[in-house]
């Protein structure tokens, strides 16, 4: 520790040629940067760019997708994927509709003193990076519906406060109807249902149920406003 703060001391000080030069290498290396070699680097990035995208076409083609078929309950027409594979936990048996998409940052929970639990998801469904669903007894996912990132999905009331006074969490069936968009954040927090058309607004907190082609917002979320056909 000594010689290495005496070699420290003596670059700072910068009293001799070699110790300038020693000072202004040590700032290059921790702040430095090298000149505009745009015209190195750009095919370098899109070499890179193209690799990746053929090696995740690659993964989801003939490892990620099948992997997912065979989880599921009956094969799955026109099931895509983004980013990876899902993580599924828990007793639970999944269907998912033809044409739908699902984000490789999804988790999926069976509650495990549900026995045996189901989620169903329409056709032509999208849920986002990084949304968690952990299902009581059932979750029924319409067709058309469109679920953003991190929002979180529980269709059961929890845990208990604590160890010593443990009671299972009361299940329920948790419905999504068709044609709902759920925006990004939104945590719904116990089993309700979400009726047809619905719009829930990012950041919501849903503790009922939301009416049909209704706006729903806010902590707790309430109804804002109902929707025109064409909204």
């Amino acid at each position: 520790m000594l010689i290495t703060h005496r070699i420290r001391a003596y670059i700072k000080q910068r009293k001799t040629p070699l110790s300038r030069l020693l000072y202004r290498l040590s700032k290059w290396f921790v702040n430095g940067q090298l000149p505009d070699l745009a015209w190195i680097y750009r095919p370098i990035y899109l070499v890179y760019r193209l690799a990746s995208f053929i090696l995740q076409r690659l993964l989801n083609i003939f490892f990620y997708l099948p992997m997912l078929q065979a989880r599921l309950e009956h094969y799955s027409p026109g099931l895509s994927l983004e980013n990876g594979f899902p993580l599924i936990q828990g007793p639970i048996k999944i269907y998912i509709g033809n044409n739908t998409c699902l984000n490789g940052a999804l988790s999926i929970h069976g509650h495990p003193d549900s026995g045996c639990c189901e989620i169903r998801m329409g056709e032509n469904c999208y849920i986002g990076w990084q949304t968690g669903i952990s299902v009581g007894k059932k979750v029924l996912i319409g067709d058309n519906v469109m679920i953003a990132g991190r929002t979180s999905i529980n269709a059961h009331s929890g845990h208990s406060p604590g160890l010593d006074r443990y009671k299972p969490p009361e299940m329920a069936d948790l419905v999504i109807e068709d044609d709902v968009w759920i925006c990004t954040g939104v945590n719904i927090v116990k089993p309700v249902t979400i009726g047809r058309g619905a719009v829930v607004a990012s950041g919501c907190v849903v503790t009922k149920d939301v009416p049909p082609n209704v706006l729903f917002a806010g902590n707790p979320g309430k109804v804002i406003r109902t929707l025109r056909g064409n909204e």
